[in-house]
C-alpha cells in the first residue's frame, strides 16, 4: 500500500497535469509563445493518458502491474527528459509533451489501484485513501519544488530533473514494494461475480458513472490547475501563485484519508454525491471575488473534490462490478477522469480569454459542476449500494 502510494507521488498526472500548473507563466516569459497555447497542452496530455488508460488496465489485467510500472517509470523518465531537450519552438513543445504523456501512459492510478483492490477487502476504502492520499502529498509539494527548480535553472532544466527525480523512486517501487495480487477470476468476496466488460457497459450504473466521474474532475481540475494563473492575473508574485497547490494538496490529503474510511462505513453514493457539489462552492467563491484570499479558499474545495473521486472510483466500480475485469473497467474510468483533468483546465483558459472573462468561465463551470451528483443519484441500481 504505501510502495503503491509513493508511486502515486510521482504519478504522469501529477509531474504533467497538475506540475504543468508552475510551467505556463514561465515558459510564455521565457519564450514569448500564446498563454492560451501553451495552458491548453494540458489537453493532449489528458487525451493521451485517457485513450492509453484502457489499454494500460487490458495489460494489468493480463501481465500484473508490477511488470507495467516496470517498464512505465523507466519510459516516462525518457519521455520528461525529451521534453526539457526537444523544446525548441512550440510545435517541438506540444509534441514532446504529447509524446512525454504517452510514454508514461501506465504510471498513473489504474496499476496502483489493482494492486490495492486486489490485496485489501474489508478495509478496501481506507487502503484506498491511504494509497491515494499521497497523489495530495504530490499536489502539494512538487509544483512548489518545481517552481523552486524553474526559478534557480530554467523550465527546461526542471522537465529533466523530474524525470530522473521520478524513475529514481517509481522504479524500485515497482521492483521492490509492489506484489501482484491474487488473479480474482472466481466469485467476489465482496458482492457477487464479477462483470466482464461487456456485460458492464450494458448497465445503466456504468454510464451514469462514468459521466459523473468525467464532469466532476472536469470542473474541478479545471479550478485547481487554474489557480496558479488566476493568483498572477489578480498580481500575486510566482512563488505565491505555486504555494496554491499546496493548499489544494492538503485538502487532497485530508479528504483521501477521511473519505475513504467513511466510504467503509457509509452509504458510498449519497456521500460521494455530497463532496462532489464541492466543484460547484469552488468556482462560486471565484465567481465572486476579486482578492487573493477567496483564491486559497476555493483551492480546499476543488482539493476535496479531487480527493474524493480518487477514492470512490475503485471503490465504487469494485463494489458494483467485482473484480473479474477491474483492470479494464477502472480504466475506462480513469480515461474519464484524466481527460476531465486535462479538457477543464484548457476550456477555462480558452473561455477566460487570458484573465478577461473569468466571469464567465467560473458560471458555466459552476454549472457543469451541478451535473455530477446528479448523474450518480439518477440511477437506481447504482443506488443500490446506499441499502
Amino acid at each position: 500500500m504505501l510502495g503503491a502510494g509513493a508511486g502515486m507521488y510521482f504519478s504522469i498526472g501529477i509531474v504533467l497535469i497538475y506540475g504543468f500548473s508552475v510551467f505556463i507563466v514561465p515558459i510564455t516569459e521565457d519564450t514569448g509563445w500564446d498563454r492560451t497555447v501553451v495552458a491548453a497542452v494540458v489537453a493532449p496530455i489528458a487525451v493521451v493518458n485517457g485513450l492509453m488508460s484502457p489499454v494500460v488496465g487490458a495489460l494489468t489485467d493480463r501481465f500484473g502491474p508490477r511488470r507495467v510500472l516496470a517498464v512505465s517509470s523507466m519510459s516516462m523518465a525518457i519521455g520528461l527528459i525529451g521534453v526539457g531537450i526537444a523544446s525548441q519552438n512550440l510545435t517541438t513543445f506540444i509534441v514532446a509533451v504529447a509524446v512525454a504523456s504517452l510514454m508514461g501512459a501506465a504510471q498513473t492510478g489504474v496499476p496502483y489501484t489493482y494492486v490495492v483492490v486486489g490485496w485489501f477487502s474489508a478495509r478496501r476504502g481506507l487502503a484506498l485513501g491511504v494509497m491515494l492520499s499521497f497523489v495530495g502529498l504530490g499536489i502539494a509539494t512538487l509544483p512548489p519544488f518545481f517552481a523552486l527548480l524553474i526559478s534557480e535553472w530554467g523550465w527546461r532544466f526542471a522537465f529533466m530533473a523530474a524525470g530522473l527525480i521520478s524513475m529514481a523512486v517509481t522504479l524500485p517501487v515497482a521492483l521492490f514494494a509492489i506484489r501482484d495480487p491474487p488473479v480474482l477470476q472466481r466469485p467476489d468476496r465482496t458482492g457477487g461475480e464479477g462483470h466482464t466488460v461487456r456485460r458492464a457497459v450494458e448497465t445503466a450504473s456504468f454510464w451514469l458513472m462514468l459521466g459523473a466521474f468525467f464532469l466532476n474532475y472536469f470542473a474541478a481540475a479545471a479550478g485547481s490547475i487554474s489557480l496558479p494563473v488566476v493568483l498572477a492575473d489578480r498580481g500575486a508574485d510566482p512563488a505565491m501563485a505555486a504555494l496554491v497547490m499546496s493548499l489544494v494538496g492538503l485538502s487532497f490529503i485530508v479528504m483521501r484519508l477521511g473519505f475513504g474510511a467513511l466510504l467503509d462505513r457509509f452509504p458510498p453514493v449519497p456521500l460521494t454525491s455530497l463532496a462532489f457539489l464541492s466543484p460547484v462552492v469552488g468556482h462560486f467563491i471565484l465567481l465572486n471575488s476579486e482578492g487573493l484570499i477567496p483564491v486559497y479558499v476555493s483551492a480546499v474545495f476543488f482539493g476535496l473534490a479531487t480527493g474524493a473521486e480518487g477514492d470512490a472510483i475503485g471503490y465504487l466500480l469494485s463494489k458494483r462490478f467485482g473484480m473479474r475485469s477491474f483492470g479494464k473497467l477502472f480504466g475506462i474510468n480513469y480515461m474519464a477522469l484524466t481527460m476531465g483533468a486535462g479538457l477543464g483546465p484548457a476550456s477555462l483558459h480558452i473561455m477566460a480569454a487570458e484573465g478577461t472573462r473569468y466571469v464567465e468561465a467560473f458560471s458555466i463551470f459552476a454549472g457543469i459542476a451541478v451535473i455530477a451528483p446528479i448523474l450518480l443519484m439518477l440511477d437506481r441500481r447504482t443506488r443500490a449500494l446506499t441499502r
